[in-house]
């Protein structure tokens, strides 16, 4: 009988062992995953915060010192009032002229815009279209070149023209004009 429960001990103790084994190891595991996210976690953090530029979190007030923007109408003549005069060529469909806007360096992105437009047509599908397109980039001498064209329906109007960018400090040039269609 003694030897039984001697049996049975060590069977509980074996078994008790194992358990705590068991446990043990996954506690182990449990430690060592808890450590791999607390890892995982803090190198995320510092990638945001830190990351490869300076100002990530666009704290850095900075200026450009090579940013500048002038929009102009170089072909077309200005009045006392600032205001270029685009006359309408009646002997064409539409009537072009150039606008550059000096931005002072290459390969940068510029947004045009403008509030005249023209009624386009094509294959009996119809829409407004702008007397400007809408981007372009600035060329080697630092200007960005965009050019202006007029319809027949545009005679009369006067027609602002924004143009604008964002330097590498995050800030926003914009300038603007306007342009009397003439007849």
């Amino acid at each position: 009988m003694m030897m039984l429960e001697k049996t049975e001990d060590n069977r509980k103790n074996i078994k008790r062992k194992k358990v705590l084994k068991k446990l043990k190891t996954k506690g182990e595991r449990r430690n060592m995953l808890k450590k791999m996210i607390k890892c995982i976690f803090i190198y995320t953090i510092s990638v945001i915060f830190i990351g490869c530029e300076s100002n990530v979190l666009g704290l850095d007030n900075s200026e450009c010192s090579n940013c500048y923007l002038e929009l102009e109408a170089p072909n077309l003549p200005i009045d006392e009032n600032g205001i270029y005069h685009l006359d309408y060529d009646e002997n064409q469909i539409q009537t072009f002229t150039q606008l550059r806007a000096y931005v002072g360096y290459e390969y940068e992105y510029v947004g045009w815009t403008t509030d005249v437009t023209f009624e386009g047509c094509t294959w009996d599908y119809c829409e407004d279209v702008p007397i400007v397109n809408s981007s372009g980039y600035s060329s080697e001498d630092g200007y960005a070149y965009q050019m202006m064209g007029v319809m027949e329906e545009n005679i009369g109007d006067i027609a602002t023209v924004w143009v604008g960018y964002y330097d590498g400090y995050g800030n926003q040039w914009l300038d603007s004009i306007k342009v009397k269609i003439n007849e």
